[in-house]
């Protein structure tokens, strides 16, 4: 929860509820993977240049590391690892868009002018090195850098690496094209991954991050989703390519292995999630509690300016019953007549996220009027504002007796 509505992007990444160890494990990661590509790119470019091709095919029968590949696959590189950090100064974030610009012209020319080289592998390092050129970049909440891994390289690359998982030429290698070597494709995914998982606190990925119910189901169910299928797949067609069993009885023992394996899976991410729950509940309760008893009159507003939650002092600070508030505009009930719109514009400036102090009066159920210090509040969710809180503390009484007299109808 964050109070005023104009809060900076850092404050915001300070101040966001997630698993800080989680990020950092994951900026952790993306460096690992960005420098693991960086030294096999390194070497298949001193194996062309050496003439000894077995530092390019590091995997003995599969294809060689094309030079132009391992040269996009550096420029993308060093144009990471200056934007990983998290908050690059504008010389970092200017070379990095430089590197990875120049990548994209790299895979882009190689898209066109190539006949015997598969368009896959150039098709997706383009996207990345478009997706590190755009990675700071937001446009109305979402991020183009996530969508150019999610929805076009990572589906690709993970097609590409099940081919060779499955030993399914088709789908590594299209029609006449030369396929892809194993080490590209790895490092494809690898690249994509450490892209992700340098801004995971952002947009999409962020779930993955977050404290609560939600980032348990992600942690735990998403990467099982995915590997749990490619491992048992693979262990079927490994037993049934050994002549232990035929095709069907295949069939049963993935089918039963998965049932298996997923019930587990949702049953301890649904002891966590409820676990998660309990703890918020407790948290709240606690919250209530002290907001029910604190001694200083608080109510809660939405951004309507209806009341959605009210103390015992607020209650009897106004005379109200919680019945006669909950759901009605606090202004219309408690602002003093003739007040020039002094209350409205207080309650506006909290929606706006000022928080504001100001002594002031008040108008009790019965009419009188009682002086108070008003703290009005603004209050976010995740930067987006969800409403104020109003806090009310009563004052002497320090107008003229006849003043007292009038407003209590005795004069």
């Amino acid at each position: 929860m964050i109070s005023g509505f104009d809060t900076t992007k850092s404050q915001l990444y300070h101040a966001a509820p997630v698993h800080l160890s989680i990020v950092r494990a994951c900026r952790i990661t993306a460096f690992a993977l960005t420098g693991a590509v960086a030294a096999a790119s390194g070497l298949a470019l001193v194996g062309w240049a050496v003439a000894r091709p077995a530092l390019a095919t590091p995997f003995g029968g599969s294809a060689a590391m094309h030079p132009l590949t391992a040269i996009g696959f550096l420029l993308i590189a060093f144009a990471l690892f200056p934007l990983l950090p998290g908050v690059p100064g504008r010389v970092e974030t200017g070379a990095a868009r430089g590197l990875a610009v120049a990548a994209a012209i790299v895979a882009g020319t190689k898209l066109v002018v190539a006949r015997a080289d598969g368009p896959h592998a150039w098709l997706i390092l383009l996207a990345i090195a478009l997706a590190v050129a755009l990675l700071d970049t937001e446009i109305r909440g979402w991020r183009p850098a996530q969508a150019l891994l999610v929805i076009g390289a990572l589906p690709l690359s993970i097609v590409v690496l099940v081919g060779f998982l499955f030993g399914v030429t088709e789908l590594y290698g299209w029609g006449a094209y030369t396929p892809m070597a194993r080490v590209p494709a790895v490092s494809l995914l690898a690249l994509e991954i450490a892209v992700l998982a340098g801004r995971v606190e952002f947009g999409v990925t962020r779930i993955f991050v977050v404290r609560g119910a939600g980032g348990v189901t992600a942690r735990r169910l998403l990467p099982a989703v995915v590997v749990l299928p490619l491992a048992i797949g693979y262990l079927r067609l490994l037993g049934q390519r050994r002549g232990l069993y035929g095709p069907e009885f295949g069939v049963v023992l993935f089918t039963l292995a998965m049932m298996a394996l997923f019930s587990i899976l949702v049953w301890l991410t649904a002891r966590n999630v409820h676990r998660v729950d309990l703890a918020h509940a407790e948290a709240d309760l606690r919250l209530h509690a002290l907001i029910r008893n604190v001694p200083l009159g608080v109510v809660v507003l939405d951004l309507d300016g209806r009341v959605q939650l009210c103390n015992n002092a607020f209650i009897e600070m106004f005379h109200y019953s919680e019945h006669e508030l909950l759901g009605q505009k606090v202004d219309d009930l408690i602002a003093p007549e003739g007040d020039a719109g002094e209350t409205a514009s207080l309650t506006r400036r909290g929606f706006a996220g000022e928080s504001v102090r100001r002594s002031t009066v008040r108008r009790r159920r019965d009419g009188t009027l009682i002086d108070v210090e008003l703290y009005v509040v603004p209050l976010a969710l995740n930067g987006r504002p969800v409403g104020t809180y109003g806090v009310y503390r009563a004052l002497a009484d320090r107008r003229a007796p006849q003043a007292r007299a009038r407003d209590a109808g005795i004069a």
